[in-house]
């Protein structure tokens, strides 16, 4: 049975979390956690089995495309560049290298430049409208913006579930890899593919013994259950320092701090599970399927630099050359700009036996 949960306000780190089942009479949105509305939706979904991982697929990545927004001042200043943009994606990827799921950016970084925006996006329905800025259609569109905050206060992200009204990602510029954030981007992500935080109050607490793993928490039963343990997880050693007693199930809280969908500091999270990224898939292929139809092509360049319609060492020559002139067949990430990540790239291209 849910329980209501009271709205929580912590500020470790500056930033504030709540939960979905606020206490009867408060109006103001949590949209950290599904909503009364949306739980019922969810449910029905895991009964018809659209969150089960697809069987017999392939070992081949999907790259799903994400279109990049950043939020400039009005002369054009502030915000990330593209260089760190693209930190952001490679941070993303390889937290996400094992799931099936890759991310590109298959178009140029849209700006949008606006003091009014870049200062004060402080309010839910500011940020919603922010996400409905300018949208890709078939793409994640993603915003970068200073200053995120809600009612609640700052905040470091915020996504969409399949079941939002709202569609989109918005993520606070002093909360990505380049600031020494590596896991935020990675984690709202998951958030727009159906995974919760392994803390999820909206379905019932789950039991330490895991006895009613796939109806409470975060619905994912190779995650721990998880008291939250923002606050009480030391950075160093990204161990958790907590005492939370479990209110059913055996044995004491073990609670997974390096699992990317944890409230443990952003240098821990480094982790996926295998039923994380079953879910995640399942809802990429059955629940966002313009995504996989929209989805990158594996060769958005080739990596035959030299033409010779066959991939030898002499391609690495080749690419240097075309690295150091800026010419088009550098651009091996297909992203409108030559930069090292291309030699990534080129590598990935190399391996993948992109001829054209």
């Amino acid at each position: 049975m849910l329980r209501s949960i009271g709205r929580v306000m912590l500020v470790a780190g500056g930033l504030h979390t709540c939960s979905a089942l606020a206490d009867p009479g408060d109006t103001a949105p949590c949209p950290m956690s599904p909503s009364i509305h949306e739980i019922p939706i969810i449910e029905g979904r895991m009964a018809i089995g659209l969150y089960n991982p697809p069987a017999n697929r392939s070992g081949i990545d999907i790259r799903v495309p994400i279109t990049f927004h950043v939020i400039r001042r009005s002369d054009g200043t502030g915000g990330p560049i593209e260089s760190e943009i693209e930190l952001a994606l490679d941070s993303a990827n390889s937290l996400w290298s094992e799931s099936g799921i890759q991310f590109c950016k298959p178009g140029a970084t849209i700006e949008h430049l606006s003091d009014e925006l870049y200062n004060n996006t402080d309010t839910l329905s500011e940020v919603n409208e922010l996400r409905s800025m300018d949208q890709v259609p078939d793409t994640i569109n993603v915003y970068f913006v200073n200053n995120l905050r809600i009612e609640i206060g700052s905040i470091c992200g915020i996504s969409s579930f399949t079941t939002s009204a709202v569609q989109g990602i918005a993520v606070d510029n002093g909360c990505l890899p380049h600031t020494g954030n590596p896991s935020t981007f990675a984690h709202e992500l998951a958030h727009y593919f159906d995974l919760y935080h392994t803390h999820e109050p909206a379905f019932g607490d789950e039991c330490t013994d895991g006895l009613n793993c796939d109806i409470a928490g975060d619905l994912v039963c190779d995650t721990p259950a998880d008291p939250n343990v923002r606050g009480e997880v030391s950075p160093g050693d990204c161990v958790w320092n907590g005492n939370d007693q479990p209110d059913c199930g055996e044995g004491p809280y073990t609670p997974p701090v390096r699992n990317v969908m944890s409230y443990s500091p952003s240098t821990c999270r480094d982790e996926l599970t295998p039923m994380q990224t079953g879910r995640a898939l399942a809802t990429l292929i059955n629940l966002r399927p313009e995504l996989v139809a929209n989805a990158c092509d594996p060769c958005p360049n080739i990596a035959d630099v030299n033409g010779d319609n066959a991939l030898t060492p002499a391609d690495f020559t080749a690419w240097i050359d075309a690295f150091n002139t800026q010419s088009p067949s550098a651009d091996q990430n297909g992203d409108g700009v030559i930069t090292p990540t291309d030699f990534t790239a080129w590598i990935t291209n190399f391996n993948a036996g992109c001829l054209g």
